[in-house]
């Protein structure tokens, strides 16, 4: 199965720095402008980043529940067996071994639950497996993550500056606000395994997982070189000086050190 296209556009401090000055007088304010038009096709959610992972808030059911939003994620929507509970849930039958961006691997069960809501919008159901991983080491309780099976129906903005998720209907023009045609452009691959992206690691090419929802940035063991590796908090992490997206430095850059096979990326 081929996933559909996906664009994405990512805005970071950093990257994009605005100054503004007030001068005070005393001459009257100005009239307030008027509201600006309304936009087509176009939501805006808000996002909440805690220690660089954009979270949302949403309902199933009408039970408010707040997901990751996670890109490396392939369910629609993913909840914890606590979120589960008191809902109106259809298992399929199916179960398969889900991975989290450090190893850890454990076997969900798959489901399919109606009523799902995002900022208005409407979905009569979704289906998702168990997420059985990524509330183990979270310090506030979640209730899972929101994947793939919904994102890849947009084109998506994720501005972590604003905390805001803009989805986009892909017939919708380019939102007010957002000026993407002279922003940095990086190709996104469109792959079965996730949304993957090809960079320079120390002057190597690799081909990398966009992950939102991972807490480390992560490489394959033995694709290191010869960056120096260091032990933190029991994982090996690799020091990559130069990180080059699309045509930018952003290094020096950490990586965890792991041997997984999901999802195939080196």
């Amino acid at each position: 199965m081929r996933l559909a296209p996906l664009m994405i556009y990512l805005r970071r401090t950093g990257f994009l720095l605005s100054l503004v000055v007030l001068a005070a007088c005393s001459s009257p304010p100005p009239p307030p402008p008027p509201a600006p038009p309304e936009e087509v096709g176009v939501v805006r959610v808000p996002v909440l980043i805690e220690d660089g992972l954009p979270w949302l808030e949403a309902t199933v059911q009408g039970k408010p529940v707040q997901l990751l939003l996670d890109l490396g994620g392939f369910d629609a929507v993913a909840l914890t067996s606590e979120s589960l509970s008191g809902l109106d849930v259809n298992w399929t039958g199916k179960s398969k071994f889900t991975f989290s961006a450090m190893g850890e691997s454990a076997r969900a069960k798959e489901y399919v639950v109606r009523d799902f809501i995002l900022s208005g919008i409407k979905f009569p159901e979704v289906r998702g497996y168990e997420d059985l991983l990524h509330g183990k080491h979270r310090s506030q309780p979640r209730s899972g993550y929101l994947g793939l099976g919904v994102l890849r129906r947009f084109r998506i903005i994720l501005d972590y500056e604003a905390g805001r998720l803009v989805l986009i209907w892909p017939d919708a023009p380019m939102p007010a606000g957002y000026d993407v045609e002279n922003w940095a452009k990086l190709e996104f691959k469109d792959n079965p395994d996730g949304v993957m992206a090809r960079v320079k690691l120390d002057g190597t090419e690799r081909l990398l997982v966009w992950d939102t929802g991972a807490s480390h940035c992560v490489l394959n063991k033995g694709l290191e070189g010869a960056a120096p590796v260091a032990v933190k908090n029991g994982h090996p992490f690799a020091t990559m000086d130069s990180f080059e997206v699309a045509g930018r430095e952003a290094g020096p850059m950490d990586f965890a050190l792991l041997a997984f096979s999901e999802p195939k990326a080196p």
